[in-house]
């Protein structure tokens, strides 16, 4: 609002300079600067102004990694889809250490290794990711990330 009432004076001050200067030079200059001074108070100004309103009105809040896990986790517990990710995951982790990503990662889902059979095991869901995911650890441990070998 401050910088509203110094333009507010600067035009003030061109509009007397065009209306009651003598020299016709002065006159059209002031004029010139009068709308100089008008084009970045509208395009400069309040177009920010108002573009800015519209974004605090219209933020998304953006989740992390992290709350994307957490609520794939919460999903599958009870969803098979998100059992379904949840396996993909960790058919990706096996297929990204491979020299033959694709090949092993359809082989995974289609004949699944000890760490995928022990997530499909009926019981709880985070029991058995959490079986899992130490099967994958002492996977990678054991070969030293080499998991061609089932």
């Amino acid at each position: 609002m401050k910088f509203h009432k110094v333009l507010l004076v600067i035009g003030s001050v061109l509009v007397l300079a065009a209306t009651l200067a003598g020299s016709y030079l002065v006159r059209w200059l002031a004029v010139l600067f009068l709308g100089a001074v008008m084009a970045f108070f509208l395009f400069g100004v309040e177009m920010n102004v108002a573009r800015r309103r519209r974004d605090r009105e219209q933020r998304v809040e953006r989740k992390t990694d992290v709350d994307r896990t957490v609520s794939l986790l919460r999903k599958a517990r009870t969803g098979r889809v998100a059992r379904s990710l949840v396996e993909e995951k960790i058919a990706e982790i096996y297929a990204t250490l491979s020299d033959d990503y694709n090949s092993i990662y359809h082989s995974l889902l289609t004949d699944p290794n000890d760490a995928i059979r022990t997530l499909r095991s009926e019981g709880d869901f985070l029991d058995n990711l959490e079986k899992a995911l130490k099967i994958v650890e002492a996977d990678l441990d054991e070969s030293g990330g080499d998991t061609r070998e089932r």
